[in-house]
């Protein structure tokens, strides 16, 4: 009876391993602008966030965000930023923000950013580059068992020059796992070994 239980044991924690095994990360990078936002301040040289984003869309995808019969979010479509407009994006931040974006089947979750350069005149060359962490997510129907995954993103925004479009700005993010360096694999087998080498006491 002893000897089964420590067959059962074993042969749970090889399953457990082996769906670790299974667990996929989301890799790629996706990139997303606007028409304009709008600053706590005037202009993104002189601000400490952002309130509102005005007609944000994909501006380019690669990786997870093409899976094949998955829901992407292809270049040109929309994007919703903070629900459009509901809350205030400080650059300087650790207080998480669900749903940060959602594109597709993808829903981003903010986890800190900071500025990482920030000048320039009022309203003429004033510029901000703001870099963080979040964790991206697929929703819905999940047929690529895509799990969390950490994602380090950059915001940049500048003036424009006189007499053009609003103020121009970029979000560009990438997500790419760091393998394990086999160690997951090597546990499997171990664990595997164990419950053959308790079998062949078990009959013996």
């Amino acid at each position: 009876m002893k000897n089964m239980i420590k067959i059962a044991s074993v042969a749970v924690v090889a399953f457990a391993l082996t769906q670790t095994l299974q667990a996929v990360p989301i890799n790629g990078s996706i990139g997303f602008t606007g028409t304009g936002v709008t600053y706590t301040g005037n202009g993104p040289g002189a601000s400490a966030g952002v309130t509102s984003w005005i007609n944000p869309y994909v501006a380019s995808d690669t990786g997870a965000f093409l899976t094949p019969g998955y829901i992407t979010p292809n270049p040109g479509e929309a994007v919703t930023f903070e629900g459009n407009n509901t809350t205030t994006w400080l650059f300087n931040t650790t207080s998480p923000i669900l749903n940060f974006w959602v594109a597709g089947n993808f829903t981003f979750e903010l986890l800190s950013s900071s500025i990482t350069s920030q000048g320039g005149s009022v309203g003429t060359t004033g510029f901000v580059v703001v870099n963080g962490m979040g964790i991206i997510s697929a929703t819905g129907a999940n047929p690529a068992g895509f799990t969390p995954t950490l994602m380090s993103w950059s915001f940049t925004s500048q003036d424009p020059a006189a007499g053009s479009n609003p103020t121009s700005w970029t979000f560009s993010a990438s997500a790419n796992s760091v393998p394990d360096g086999g160690s997951t694999v090597m546990l499997l087998g171990l664990a595997l070994s164990g419950v053959a080498l308790l079998k062949k006491k078990f009959v013996a």
